[in-house]
């Protein structure tokens, strides 16, 4: 029998190009409507012709001892902080419980101090919205969010969308991510501080998802809230040709959003790429097809004190760029997450991919 994959190799390949420049990252698109993955993009790779005719010493020594871990399939294994990409979820989480006025305005400083911690911007933003916030990817905005809207109802929303559970597509081995409760940091750290709550708003803290997962989420804003369950197997064939086996869309949930949310968070995500304040918006596609997304810079986790020394050390204590959304903006027919490794801020490197 043959079996006919959802995959879209020229896009794998177009993945490819896009990547040449980066050793290290992640991409998935999937079918807004359908679920169906389109591309499952993880670099670097080894040819797989090499583990069933037997790996010498030598190369499974560099395949293990390479820094970039071509061993994983990063887009549903490894799992990652998903940064300025997560504030989505807070700010659904924000008004859908009517936490949040989201015409009234936080001023922006830079900086937000609580207690004797002083919690960083990426700039000043002077006044801003929820629109705005999400547009300029304002920090101090969703920290002021958080502490109307609490750890767990911004847990309660990201459950909704998929995150800490495993999508079961079915093809090797696939991480749940995770999200930190009060009990757990709690258990964890003592005591639990409002200052984990503001971090988990952010995508930062304790916060880790796949790229499958985050690219499924986007999927469940752009549809109306449907989340899908991934697919990599379009059919079955015999070996004369005839169908013989069909699998077909499975919704595993409504995420539980009104519309006129999810319209407001669209609005926002295209005009992070469309406006010019937008932090994607030096990746824009001058003519074309029109995107909407979200950047984010995710911290990693330090690599101080180990005692592991090479020429790419700097770069490992990089940064990680995302870039999550849909397209075509207008009517939306793909999501995406796209993960760079090191690459610093998301706006930057992920989102021209």
């Amino acid at each position: 029998h043959d079996i006919q994959l959802t995959i879209d190799m020229e896009l794998m390949e177009a993945f490819d190009r896009a990547y040449r420049q980066h050793p290290s990252g992640a991409a998935v698109v999937v079918d807004i409507h359908t679920g169906a993955v389109r591309a499952l993009y993880s670099k670097p790779v080894y040819d797989p012709n090499q583990m069933s005719s037997g790996l010498s010493t030598k190369r499974y020594a560099e395949l293990t001892g390479d820094p970039f871990r071509p061993l994983i399939d990063k887009t549903m294994y490894e799992t990652y902080f998903p940064g300025s990409t997560f504030k989505v979820i807070t700010a659904l989480a924000a008004l859908e419980d009517t936490a949040v006025d989201p015409s009234q305005r936080v001023e922006c400083l830079g900086s937000l101090k609580i207690g004797r911690q002083k919690f960083r911007c990426n700039k000043r933003h002077e006044w801003v919205d929820l629109y705005e916030s999400v547009v300029r990817s304002c920090n101090v905005y969703f920290w002021a969010l958080a502490e109307e809207v609490g750890l767990e109802r911004i847990n309660r929303f990201a459950h909704a969308f998929g995150f800490a559970e495993r999508t079961g597509i079915g093809v090797n081995s696939e991480a749940k991510g995770f999200l930190a409760t009060r009990e757990w940091y709690a258990e964890h750290y003592g005591k639990f501080r409002i200052g984990y709550t503001l971090n988990t708003a952010i995508g930062q803290g304790n916060t880790r998802v796949t790229v499958l997962q985050l690219a499924l989420a986007y999927a469940a804003s752009a549809n109306g809230g449907a989340l899908y369950a991934p697919q990599v197997v379009h059919n079955v064939r015999a070996p004369d040709g005839s169908l013989s086996e069909t699998f077909q869309p499975r919704v595993r949930r409504d995420v539980g959003v009104s519309p006129q949310h999810l319209e407001l968070m669209r609005r926002a995500l295209v005009d992070v790429v469309q406006e010019e304040t937008g932090t994607a918006y030096k990746a824009r596609n001058k003519d074309g097809v029109r995107v909407a997304g979200k950047t984010g810079t995710a911290q990693v986790v330090s690599r101080k004190g180990r005692s592991e020394e090479s020429s790419s050390a700097w770069y490992l204590d990089r940064s990680h760029g995302w870039f999550a959304g849909f397209a075509p903006a207008e009517d939306p027919r793909v999501a995406f997450a796209v993960l760079v490794e090191h690459g610093g801020s998301g706006g930057a490197s992920a989102a021209p991919i």
